[in-house]
């Protein structure tokens, strides 16, 4: 069973586009955040409407992934980090984790034994879920191949179960986005739960379950690391499955990773309604314009038509 080269784009530029309006947020608290808008609409409506609209290291790592996964059959974790150094540009505001182990792979240094033991246990951030939705439209409708390729897609830089379970939950929810077509928080909680083996992701997915209105999504953070934030975002897109620019501003609305939680929740949203989320929104602005829009959709094609 193949996607719609249109879901394919629509989960790219959706995660892409959301990355860009959710960076000029990131790192404020909600508080503040709340208190220079009248409302979350009108701060997504000032994020989009900025003159340039650049994406961060989440675009970027996830059009890398894209790339390789639409060349190749399987996730071999070195050859991805390859494609990760490859594409690296250290100003789009890698975390330091990513960046040093990045940077060690490039140089021939201990690269195996930082990504062990940078991080007690190995990463447990958010980083591998907010670029994983790839995997999803790649891998869509074999959970089990699925749920093993985002674990390596994960591996390069995230070693922590927690780490690794956030990058498979958005690659799963990304391929159930495309696919059904009724979503609600309780929908989607029921689907990925029987994947889910960690304690912590159970517990957050039962209570997203009971989740109803934004007031619900505050007690599932806004941190950079993936408990903190994977569940933000599943609730946000479970909240408005059809509706691009609630979901998005609902994600940018919990302040602290804006960009990362934007970033996942625009896949989310844009793997289940295809494209046409962006006929109404400035997409000819982010990065290199029309050629930037146009590279995307090639890229989508080359994705929805690859096998396994």
């Amino acid at each position: 069973m193949f996607l719609s080269a249109d879901k394919v784009y629509g989960s790219l530029i959706g995660s892409v586009l959301a990355d860009a309006i959710g960076a000029c947020f990131e790192g404020l608290p909600v508080n503040k955040l709340r208190s220079q808008f009248s409302g979350k609409l009108a701060a997504f409506d000032y994020g989009v409407t900025r003159d340039s609209l650049n994406y961060t290291d989440d675009g970027e790592m996830t059009l890398a992934l894209a790339e390789y996964l639409a060349e190749n059959h399987t996730i071999i974790s070195r050859e991805l980090m390859r494609r990760f150094v490859q594409t690296y540009q250290s100003w789009r505001g890698y975390g330091r984790g990513t960046r040093v182990l990045i940077e060690a792979f490039r140089d021939n240094a201990e690269y195996e034994f930082m990504a062990s033991h940078l991080f007690p246990g190995g990463s447990l951030g958010n980083g591998a879920a907010m670029r994983s939705a790839p995997v999803g439209l790649r891998f869509h409708g074999d959970t089990s191949k699925l749920w093993e390729e985002a674990k390596q897609s994960a591996w390069p830089t995230h070693r922590h179960e927690l780490g690794i379970e956030g990058a498979q939950l958005i690659a799963l929810a990304t391929s159930l986005a495309a696919t059904v077509t009724e979503i609600t928080p309780s929908r989607l909680a029921d689907l990925l739960l029987p994947s889910c083996s960690t304690v912590v992701f159970q517990n957050r997915l039962a209570r997203l379950a009971k989740s109803e209105s934004d007031a619900d999504i505050e007690q599932f953070g806004n941190g950079i690391e993936a408990h903190e934030s994977v569940v933000t975002a599943l609730a946000c897109f479970a909240l408005y499955p059809t509706d691009y620019r609630s979901a998005v501003a609902t994600a940018i609305w919990q302040g602290g990773d804006t960009d990362t939680i934007a970033s996942m929740t625009g896949a989310l949203v844009g793997a289940h309604l295809g494209s046409a989320f962006a006929d109404a929104l400035p997409v000819e602005r982010l990065e290199e314009g029309p050629e930037f829009i146009g590279y995307v959709r090639g890229l989508a094609e080359r994705l929805a038509a690859s096998k396994y």
